[in-house]
């Protein structure tokens, strides 16, 4: 171990004096340890102004002023001002920039503001801030100590050190991010107290979540679940990535470097996962977890620091990473260097569908996977957003911060009752969904998604037939089997997004109008036109559509925000299938980059898409640009088109691509995950083919697609 801490410290050593750091500048550089937290305190080096802090500092005890000690609230905890205010300190007293640098009152302050939170001893009900961000930033706090003129007491740093060990509990008991960042203040700890043991145990607990799972952590789908089945590719997802790439930086070029295979799997979810669910500088809603319901939270430029680190980690990809940066530092525009690719993620029930002209996906719920969360009083009306929930986005901010004044009822995508009340799912954790057939198809280019979707918890008592079909220039959204007892109306919500000083422009009987101000309701209209985004109504429909002021506040849907009134201008549009429907139906087509009411009108006469059957046993779609049949099937049954007749002996999800005269690309899923033999049979000009899709015993794997070259 000795050799390999050795190693860590020539590794950091050359890479400081590469960047202008003299080895002269770090206190017993040939100390291994003291180069291992040399590069801990190059992460977290900051310059701060400490002024509006010292007058809220107790001078006889060391606490502050304004900081609830007692406070036991789950969420921003305040107690934790405390640890921040004295890093600020720290960091001020040891920068020979700032005006603080070597200042002995400041050093008296740090030293007995230590004293008090350790005779305190705050406790939070949220064990997160005992077990993680409280002996983290103590860690790093005493870290940056060691470079001070003046040092703390041995004895003051040792029962610090001693009480993070003690309640900062054992990496290998928990799983994923928790598990990674909990690894982390056993780095710091092992540093401070030269402990290789500690150090090797750090190290091995901070890689061994970057495995494929099918408990929390990366999925074989390459999502990511923590709490449960539940989708975090945001939220934790942020977490285990900046922790791993953080620890990875630290031991590059050594035989502690994370593995090869490891390293791959990271960058793969990277790429094609996590950065691909952010459009621009923002990441979509639905992939955030409660954190949704906090200010700021799908503002994503941040996040380019782990790019940054993967260009070092994992250079055969720099390419791909210098991209990624640029779009999220705002330097290339939302659609800069994207590819078409379209994936549906079996484990997570998720689906993704990227263009360069627009992003849209689908969260979608089954008794596999868990609703979205609300705990920790965070995320309060989040009961509907699992349920075929949709983001449509061009630029990346159409959604940024509008969720405290949304109505809740009607998230994009999803078809509710507009309960005047949001019900709290059953549990706060880990309640799994009801819908025992939601998947989708896919290949990797192109696709279709359904949810079958059925809830009678809180009187809800509403069903549909959901699918979601995936082309170039449009998404296809079509609904039947719509039923309800509920006693209030039931809307399909096509988007309820900000909206924009651009007009809003929709075509009804033949006359173009603009939408002003007010909510409005219309009978089959053709098409709408808002943000550079048309929606058609193929079908018509009782269309209700508002264009007006909103208001709530964060404190609505999370008890930890401010209670302050915030006010946005927002832009919705619903379906309106009445009260009690009864095997009512819907479809709208999305269409975006439509620059103005001309491009739409052209697009409408190319006619791309035809809606070929939307019932409750199947829906079909057929894209006759790229000659590809998406079909649904909720039961075995049969569809003909012209002179292609496809039959399936069990509910699946299947597309047909037409590549000749007598040949075809089929791909087949099972949404339900049944694990056993589908049978299709497929005719077409008097020639026929039987093809046996063999699910069984497929695991894991049940809900992916399987693809098969036919020739008649």
């Amino acid at each position: 171990m000795k050799i390999t801490i050795r190693l860590i410290a020539l590794v950091i050593i050359g890479s400081l004096m590469s960047t202008g750091v003299s080895a002269q500048n770090i206190p017993n550089a040939d100390n291994e340890y003291e180069a291992l937290m040399q590069k801990i305190r190059l992460d977290f080096a900051k310059n701060p102004s400490i002024d509006k802090d010292l007058k809220t500092y107790n001078e006889v005890d060391g606490s502050f002023t304004d900081v609830d000690y007692a406070s036991i609230e789950r969420t921003n905890w305040p107690p934790m001002k405390h640890i921040d205010r004295l890093s600020d300190f720290a960091f001020a007293y040891t920068n020979p920039q700032n005006k603080y640098y070597k200042d002995e009152n400041l050093f008296a302050k740090i030293q007995k503001g230590l004293e008090y939170w350790h005779e305190r001893n705050p406790w939070c009900h949220n064990w997160w801030y005992n077990q993680i961000a409280e002996p983290q930033r103590l860690g790093i706090l005493l870290i940056q100590m060691r470079t001070g003129e003046k040092q703390l007491p041995t004895e003051l740093e040792k029962k610090i050190l001693e009480r993070i060990e003690k309640d900062g509990g054992h990496p290998a008991k928990w799983t994923g991010a928790n598990r990674t960042d909990i690894a982390l203040h056993w780095i710091y700890r092992a540093c401070l107290s030269e402990n290789e043991t500690d150090l090797k145990i750090a190290l091995e607990n901070a890689y061994s979540p970057v495995v494929y799972t099918t408990k929390e952590g990366f999925q074989h789908d390459n999502s990511y679940f923590q709490h449960g089945a539940q989708l975090y590719i945001g939220g934790y997802g942020d977490e285990i990535l900046k922790g791993v790439t953080q620890i990875a930086m630290y031991t590059k070029g050594t035989q502690y470097a994370i593995p090869q295979d490891k390293l791959a799997l990271l960058s793969k979810f990277m790429r094609e996962t996590y950065y691909a669910t952010m459009r621009g500088q923002y990441m979509l809603f639905d992939v955030l977890g409660r954190g949704v319901s906090r200010p700021e939270v799908t503002k994503k430029s941040h996040t380019a620091l782990f790019a940054k680190r993967m260009i070092e980690l994992d250079p055969a990809h720099i390419n791909e990473y210098k991209d990624i940066i640029s779009r999220l530092s705002g330097k290339h525009p939302a659609d800069y260097a994207l590819s078409p690719k379209h994936t549906h993620y079996f484990r997570g029930d998720y689906t993704l569908h990227i263009r360069p002209a627009y992003t849209f996906d689908v969260r979608m719920v089954s008794t596999r996977t868990a609703r979205c969360e609300y705990g920790n009083g965070e995320n309060l009306k989040t009961y509907f957003m699992s349920d075929g929930c949709t983001n449509i986005v061009t630029e990346g901010n159409e959604y940024a911060n509008i969720f405290p004044v949304w109505n809740w009822t009607r998230i994009p995508g999803v078809t509710a009752p507009q309960v005047p009340q949001i019900p709290l799912a059953a549990s706060d954790w880990q309640t799994l969904g009801t819908s025992t057939f939601a998947g989708g198809v896919s290949d990797s280019i192109y696709g279709a998604s359904v949810y079958s979707y059925t809830d009678s918890y809180a009187d809800i008592n509403t069903s549909a037939r959901k699918a979601w079909f995936f082309f170039d220039e449009e998404v296809v959204c079509l609904g039947a089997g719509i039923h309800s007892t509920s006693q209030y109306p039931v809307y399909t919500t096509v988007n309820q997004c900000l909206s924009t000083s651009e007009k809003a422009i929709i075509r009804h009987k033949n006359k173009q109008t603009e939408i002003v101000r007010g909510s409005f309701n219309y009978t089959s209209p053709e098409w709408i036109l808002h943000n550079k985004i048309g929606y058609l109504f193929p079908n018509g429909g009782n269309v209700f559509v508002a264009n007006q002021q909103q208001t709530g506040s964060w404190y609505d849907i999370n008890h930890t925000a401010p209670k302050d009134s915030v006010q946005k201008d927002a832009f919705t549009i619903c379906l309106d299938h009445g009260k009690q429907p009864s095997d009512a139906i819907y479809a709208y087509i999305i269409v975006p980059g439509m620059q103005t009411t001309d491009e739409v009108k052209k697009y409408q006469k190319k006619k791309n898409i035809e809606i070929l059957s939307n019932t409750e046993n199947l829906q079909a779609v057929r894209s006759n640009k790229s000659d590809i049949l998406q079909m649904i099937f909720y039961c075995a049954g049969e569809f003909t088109y012209k002179d292609l007749t496809v039959k399936a002996d069990k509910a699946c999800a299947l597309m047909v691509k037409i590549k000749g005269q007598n040949e075809m690309k089929l791909h087949i899923a099972d949404p339900g995950q049944t694990q056993s033999n589908i049978t299709i049979d497929i005719r077409m000009r008097k020639q026929s083919k039987t093809i046996n899709c063999d699910y069984r015993n497929s695991g894991i794997y049940a809900g992916s697609t399987k693809a098969f070259d036919i020739v008649l």
